[in-house]
């Protein structure tokens, strides 16, 4: 036991047993110690058998829940049907949290990649998830509406299989 948390739990006793403690009050005070003690015990044996995943475990399974979401909806302008983008928060901040966005089809895959300059989509971030609206004629046209799997490479955004309901 470091002398730090000694030093901690003997004031905690002393605090506990007060000014003239009893025999009596330091029986007590020492059955409720073992008590704790025991307690301790056993939250550490159960945190042994629930055995937490090692930092590649983690990361694996948190990359696994990274995504984005196509969502249609009405433009209250035009009335007209739109396509919005949404990013995952975590996928969002791997990509470098940019404010624009280039949608493009490299080979059989669809990368989103930071923009620089003007160019690009803007990524609105004040409401909900980061998003923006997309333009008819981008690779995402080929898109169903629907959370989409992403994994990032060479700094892209690399949009996956569509996600069961």
């Amino acid at each position: 036991m470091s002398s730090d948390s000694y030093d901690i739990m003997r004031r905690a006793v002393v605090e506990a047993l007060g000014a003239r403690p009893t025999p009596e009050r330091r029986r007590q005070i020492a059955a409720e110690l073992r008590a704790l003690a025991e307690q301790q015990e056993r939250m550490a044996k159960r945190a042994e058998a629930q055995r937490l995943p090692d930092v590649t475990e983690r990361r694996a399974a948190h990359t696994a829940r990274m995504y984005i979401r196509i969502r249609y909806e009405t433009d209250p302008h035009t009335g007209a049907r739109r396509t919005r983008l949404l990013f995952g928060k975590q996928v969002w901040f791997d990509l470098g949290s940019p404010e624009r966005v280039v949608i493009q089809r490299v080979g059989s895959e669809i990368w989103i990649v930071e923009s620089k300059g003007e160019s690009g989509l803007h990524v609105e971030t004040d409401i909900g998830l980061p998003g923006c609206i997309v333009p008819d004629g981008t690779p995402l046209d080929r898109l169903a509406p629907g959370r989409y799997s992403a994994s990032l490479r060479a700094g892209a955004l690399i949009i996956g299989a569509q996600e069961e309901k």
